[in-house]
This record gives C-alpha cells, sequence and structure tokens, in this order.
C-alpha cells in the first residue's frame, strides 16, 4: 500500500513536468524552442500567487472546482492501486470505483460551467456533457470487462482498444477538445477563472491527461497479463511515453468541425463494442 500511496504522489507531481514535455514536443514538431519543461509548474504556481477572484458562479464555484480536481487525484491513485495488483484479477469494486470518480469530475466540470453566466463558458458545459455520454459508457463497459477477467485474448483486445480510444477522449485533445476549442471559444469552460481557481482548473486538466494516459498504460499492462511489481513499474513507465504518444496524434489529427468529430467517435465505438459483445457471447 505503501508503494502504491508513493508511486501515486509521485505521478501527481510529475503530471505538470509531462504537461511541460507535451509542450515541447508540439514546440519540436513546429520547428519552435518551446518553453521550459517546467513552464507548466511555473504557470501554476503564478496562479496561486494572485489574488482569489470568485466568479459569478460564488462559492459553489470555487468547491466545485475544488471538487474536480480531488477527484481525478483519487482516479490517479486509483489506477496506481489497480496496476499494483493487477486489473484482470477480479478488480471490479476498484474499476467502478475509478469509472466513478472520472463520471464524477466530469460531471462537476460541465455544473461549473453551467453555473456561470458567461454563454461561451455554457456551451463549453453542454458539448463537455455531450461528450461524455458519447465515450465514457463505452470505457466503462471495457473497463469493467477486462476487471472481470472475463473473455478470450480476443476480447481483451477489443476492450483494450476501446478503452485506448475512449481515454484520448477523456484527456481533451484534439479534435476532442469541443468543451475548450480555444480558436472559437475563448478557452470554453475556464472562461471565467481566474488566479487561484485557474490554477485549480489547470491541476484538473494536467490530472485528467495524467489519467487518460495512466488508463491507457494499464490497460496495455492489463493485457500483456503482468501484475504486482511489474505491472506497477511498466505502467509507470509507459504513461509518460503513452502522454507523448497522444501529443503526436493531436497534432497530426488536426482540428475537425464538432459534428464530424462526434459522428466518428461514436460509429468507431458502437462498432468496436458490437465486436466485443459478440465475442463474449461465442467465447472468441
Amino acid at each position: 500500500m505503501f508503494h502504491s500511496l508513493a508511486a501515486a504522489v509521485l505521478s501527481l507531481a510529475l503530471a505538470p513536468v509531462y504537461d511541460g514535455v507535451e509542450r515541447k514536443v508540439r514546440a519540436a514538431i513546429h520547428s519552435r524552442i518551446g518553453p521550459p519543461v517546467l513552464q507548466t509548474w511555473y504557470d501554476i504556481l503564478k496562479l496561486f500567487s494572485k489574488e482569489l477572484v470568485v466568479p459569478s458562479g460564488g462559492s459553489w464555484t470555487a468547491l466545485v472546482t475544488t471538487l474536480e480536481a480531488l477527484s481525478l487525484a483519487v482516479a490517479s491513485a486509483t489506477i496506481v492501486y489497480l496496476s499494483s495488483h493487477g486489473l484482470a484479477r477480479g478488480a471490479l469494486l476498484e474499476a467502478v470505483l475509478l469509472a466513478v470518480l472520472v463520471s464524477v469530475a466530469t460531471a462537476l466540470a460541465v455544473l461549473r460551467a453551467a453555473s456561470q453566466s458567461n454563454i461561451f463558458s455554457v456551451v463549453g458545459g453542454f458539448r463537455e456533457f455531450f461528450l461524455t455520454l458519447s465515450a465514457e459508457p463505452f470505457a466503462i463497459f471495457s473497463l469493467l470487462v477486462l476487471a472481470s477477467g472475463a473473455g478470450s485474448l480476443a476480447s481483451r483486445g477489443i476492450a483494450t482498444a476501446i478503452l485506448v480510444l475512449t481515454a484520448y477522449v477523456v484527456s481533451g485533445r484534439v479534435p476532442y477538445d469541443i468543451a475548450e476549442a480555444e480558436p472559437e471559444l475563448a478557452s470554453g469552460i475556464n472562461i471565467e477563472l481566474s488566479g487561484p481557481l485557474l490554477g485549480v482548473a489547470s491541476i484538473s486538466t494536467v490530472l485528467k491527461k495524467l489519467v487518460s494516459s495512466s488508463l491507457t498504460a494499464l490497460a496495455i499492462t492489463s493485457l500483456a497479463g503482468l501484475s504486482g511489481p511489474a505491472s506497477l513499474a511498466t505502467t509507470f513507465l509507459l504513461t509518460p511515453v503513452v502522454w507523448v504518444v497522444h501529443t503526436v496524434v493531436s497534432v497530426i489529427l488536426g482540428r475537425s468541425r464538432v459534428d464530424l468529430a462526434m459522428r466518428f467517435l461514436l460509429g468507431t465505438l458502437l462498432f468496436l463494442t458490437l465486436m466485443l459483445i459478440a465475442s463474449l457471447g461465442l467465447g472468441l
């Protein structure tokens, strides 16, 4: 338990560093130098040094923003626990807890956005809501299949593919950054936040990326049949690798129309889920 907690704390400390690496990778792809690797930490600390200004939602906004970050932090710790014990070893309770935490964090982000009087924030909140409905149910189903240890290697492979795709969507990267869509919505759901509250929201953003990368790493580790210290070490080492892969994919994909991105996502996930159900039903 101590090792899992230590790994979780280390992961949380490294999340802004991973985000700094992402900014460096993006800059390299665009033939720029880019900011220092620790720039995300500098930005967060600078935000916390500014005056606390509570937006129109009042103290409710501050509470919801804090709870969102805490939910994602506990979700990250849960992934560490799952990886240290082996996902495909009947860890259904922990898998359900992880799914609930991620869903709660998303719901809190939507509530925060909808409570603001700014139209950009409200639109961003509704977009986040529809994106959640399009991705998270499939992610939860595939996660439970992997956690139950049911099905053959082919079934677990399809479940892993679903989880990898939905984890990328959860990370909020292009083209599934529709709740933010900075050129279009001027930072969407975070537009009314500033100072320490924006700092907490920024922590939530990097934690969400951490959870998505760790979840993908955990799914790959589970597919390989690893457990115990080997599973924990592999998941921990794969997480920054997956983070960089997500970064490169987001640069390659570019921005898409909201309706086209959602249509492709739903079509792909429905197809993969039907394949998974058929595979489980036939025992393949």
